[in-house]
């Protein structure tokens, strides 16, 4: 019984390092995403709560990944902090040419090639738990 439990508790131990290593880890990869990039409002200022109940109407871009990704904690000391699995990313440009440029694709949901690196979610103009600094953008089958 002894053995069983030792074996159970080492197999746990691996398992859960397996399945940490297999996650990204954010701010240090650079990645390559795929999936549909679409546009969708949220409530902004004064309240970041209700666009009904009058907070401005914020419009952010996000990609549909076509498969789930695990990103590991924004921290060194990760342990006892989840792992975030999401196929919902937003994303963020350094350069405010990519909306006007992709505007007409993003309103017709198009799949993109999107490549940068992951961050989490730390202020209220963040609306999804994982985000990308995006460095390149590119629509795929155009």
């Amino acid at each position: 019984m002894r053995y069983l439990l030792t074996s159970l508790i080492v197999f746990t131990f691996i398992a859960a390092s397996e399945a940490r290593s297999q996650c990204i880890k954010p701010n240090s990869e650079t990645v390559t995403l795929q999936g549909i990039v679409f546009a969708k409002d949220f409530p902004g200022p004064p309240n970041y709560q209700s666009i009904r109940s009058g907070d401005e109407r914020v419009r952010y871009w996000i990609l549909h990944l076509d498969k789930l990704i695990c990103v590991r904690p924004d921290t060194d000391d990760d342990r006892g902090l989840p792992n975030v699995k999401t196929r919902d990313i937003q994303l963020v440009f350094m350069d405010d040419s990519f909306y006007t440029k992709y505007r007409d694709l993003v309103r017709r949901r198009a799949r993109f090639n999107v490549v940068g690196s992951l961050f989490h979610q730390n202020t209220v103009h963040h609306v999804t738990k994982i985000l990308v600094n995006v460095k390149t953008f590119s629509p795929i089958g155009k």
